[in-house]
Formats: C-alpha cells, structure tokens, sequence
C-alpha cells in the first residue's frame, strides 16, 4: 500500500509552498487508494511555537487535506510527534554505533572550524580527518578526562557514488567524497532530524517520500543511515520550489516588503487587508499575509479554489484544462506530469 507523509514543524502558520508539497501528497496517496500521514517534526525545541500547531491543523481542515494518522487521529504507529520518540530515535543511533557507521567525535567545535579553514587555504575540499574519533573505551575515556563532549557523526563513505531515481528528477547522482560525516546526536543525547526523519519514515512504513528540492542534498546521508540499519529507502520525489513573484528566488513569508513591489501580489494583499479592515481582523505580516494560507480563508477566498490553484503551481494536465472537482484531481494526479522547474507565485 501508498503510504505518504507531511511532516511539517511547529514554528508558523502554513506557508503556501509547504501546503502544496503537503497536497501533492495527498493527491498521490489517494490516487493510490493509499494513506497520507501528517506527522509534526519537532525536534527542534528551540524553534517550536506551542500555539502553532492547531493553525497547522486548522489549515489543511479548511482546504478539506485530511490525514489517516497522525495527531488528533491516532493510528497504529502513534505517537506522531517526533520529540514523543526520542527513546526510539537513540536505539538507532546506538545500531549505527554497533555496526561502525557511525563514531563518537570528542572534536570541539573551534577544531572542526580550524580544520575548514585550512582546507579554504590549501584550495582543497574539507574533509574532516576524524582525528578525535573515539574507537576504543579508553580513548573515550581519555577525551573525557581532558573535558571533551562527544557528539556522534555518520561514518560516511569516501568514495564511489549513489545513484538515485528520483520519480521527477529522474536518475540522480551523489559523490560520496562530497558529504560529511553528518552530526546524528547532540552532547546532550538529543537526536538530529536526518536521523529521526529516516527513522520515523521506516516506522510508519512510509513508501513515498514526496517533498521540496531542498531537501535533494539531504537524501546520501538518508539513504546511508536507512541502508547501513538495514532498511530499504523509500522512493524519493523531490518537487521544484514555488517561486516569489516576478523572478525565481524560492517565495518565503518573511519577504512581504518585498513582494508587495509586484503589481499582482500588491493588489491581491490590497484588497485583503481591506476586507480585514472591514470585518476588524488584525493584519500584522506574520498572520496575514498571502503567502500564508490562512490569509485567504480570513479574505473569504473557497477552498476549493485555493486547491485548484495549488495544483496547477507546476502540475498540468494538459493545456486546456484550468479547473478541476476534488474527484477529478484525485483521479488524475500523477508525479509525471510535475514540471521540473520552479512555479511562479
């Protein structure tokens, strides 16, 4: 069975390009008679909003994206909130330990950043020397001792490649020289996201990994960690950013100044905050704003039309066809006929 997952973080409302990532998965899983997972990624504590969470969930309500597990659903694989498994996330690192793909490092970080400098001078690329690698008890010890703080990093490859058959990009290549040995664990026994993600991803049986391009360069060291536990990766489908009005910068709801010097975008934010003038909603930049999605159910925009037009933000049918039913974008969805380039706001 499909299996797909949007695992987003608690730190904002949604953003109009996340919300398309999370909708395509959608698309796919019930195209497949298959189920889509909403999972909360919130390993990092720093940056977690507690308040954002309900306005995530409150989102994909309104655009009628439900989910088949995940929170306030349940599941078979609960919890779905990824700071509930960090016992499970530090079981695997452990494996990775066991098997010697990955190493306790005792490197402070003004080493690590000694060791890049000197590569930038020697013109080299940096590869770190794993000199304060700890392969032995009583090295460990003897790192302790002079007080030293051990982080654990993936013991990645050095050389040969990875080949990859993205369901967009199609057939991908990776140089294993080019990646570093990826920190997995803190100093303080907190798990990193590329390690609890692939983990996650195995649990829940998650059989199509369908997200951003910018997570293209995070896909070696998932790959790596998931074959060196002995799991088989999902399939990948990395899909092109949405870009910000007018050019091809990757849209971001941090830049509204800027993209208010855009005709189309300005109109469209001129008449929503007159709407919210009229009716008393507040409109500050980090709550309304039409990069955020929650703008257009405040404005009175239907949902419907605001899935259509995700939809066609680099996905098309054909070239006539400009307005679907829910069941037709059910029926016809594909990751074929996803564009390979960006998709202008």
């Amino acid at each position: 069975m499909v299996r797909t997952r949007f695992a987003p973080s608690p730190t904002g409302y949604l953003h109009i390009g996340g919300v398309r990532t999370a909708l395509f998965n959608w698309l796919f899983a019930r195209h497949h008679q298959g189920r889509f997972i909403l999972r909360i990624d919130d390993t990092d504590q720093q940056r977690n909003v507690e308040s954002a969470l309900q306005p995530i969930l409150d989102g994909f309500r309104w655009l009628g994206i439900d989910w088949d597990e995940g929170p306030q659903v349940g599941g078979p694989h609960s919890p779905y909130f990824q700071s509930q498994r960090a016992d499970r996330h530090r079981q695997a690192v452990q494996q990775l330990l066991d098997r010697g793909a990955a190493y306790h490092d005792f490197a402070t970080p003004e080493e690590i950043q000694a060791e890049r400098q000197a590569a930038q001078q020697e013109k080299r690329p940096f590869v770190y020397s794993r000199r304060w690698q700890a392969t032995t008890d009583q090295q460990a010890g003897a790192f302790a001792a002079e007080g030293r703080q051990a982080v654990v990093r993936l013991k990645m490859p050095r050389e040969g490649t990875l080949e990859l058959d993205d369901l967009i990009r199609g057939r991908v290549e990776f140089a294993w020289a080019a990646e570093q040995d990826h920190v997995i664990q803190r100093t303080d026994g907190s798990c990193l996201y590329h390690l609890a993600t692939v983990v996650d991803d195995h649990d829940f049986e998650i059989t199509h990994v369908i997200r951003a391009e910018e997570h293209l360069s995070n896909t070696p060291r998932q790959v790596f960690i998931a074959q060196a536990l002995g799991w088989q990766p999902p399939a990948f489908a990395h899909l092109p950013y949405v870009a910000e009005p007018g050019s091809r910068n990757k849209l971001s709801k941090r830049k509204l100044d800027k993209y208010l010097k855009n005709p189309d975008f300005k109109q469209l934010n001129e008449k929503g905050c007159a709407i919210a003038a009229a009716i008393g909603l507040p409109t500050t930049a980090d709550t309304f704003n039409p990069v955020i999605v929650d703008f257009y159910e405040q404005v009175g925009f239907l949902p419907d039309a605001v899935v259509n037009y995700l939809l066609l933000l680099g996905w098309s049918l054909d070239e006539r066809t400009e307005f679907f039913t829910r069941e037709e974008m059910v029926r016809h969805f594909s990751l074929e006929k996803v564009n390979k380039a960006p998709a202008s706001f």
